[in-house]
């Protein structure tokens, strides 16, 4: 992917064994203040901590990471979808999903093109965070 500076392939699946969790009350706390719970998208999901524990929130998780690697490494649930594409161009449908929400990955976005696709594929009420 195009300007996409891969800084953890190489080390996905120690990245996926040693990654912290994040503690249940992060999820619950998204999932509260959604009006609605039939989709999340975890923006830049690595290797899918948060998208796991949204995922007992939520009918269906969306994860996405431009690092094919991190999405081979992460772990398994039937509500979740490990899909490839960079945050700024999802390829998800508009007004698609409930919650949107970058744990730790914010900070490598293009922030000017994200703010573009989160406000298109969140649906009118939906929460961003």
């Amino acid at each position: 992917m195009a300007g996409f500076a891969d800084h953890f392939s190489e080390l996905a699946a120690r990245y996926a064994a040693y990654r912290p969790h994040y503690p249940p009350a992060l999820a619950i706390a998204l999932a509260d203040r959604s009006e609605r719970h039939d989709v999340a998208w975890d923006v830049g999901c690595g290797s899918g901590q948060l998208s796991i524990a949204l995922a007992a929130h939520f009918a269906r998780v969306i994860a996405t990471d431009p690092a094919q690697a991190q999405l081979d490494h992460a772990e398994r649930d039937p509500r979740v979808e490990y899909r490839r594409a960079p945050a700024e161009a999802s390829g998800l449908p508009d007004a698609s999903c409930d919650l949107a929400v970058a744990a730790q990955a914010a900070h490598w976005f293009d922030w000017s093109r994200f703010v573009v696709e989160v406000g298109r594929v969140v649906r009118p009420g939906g929460l961003v965070a």
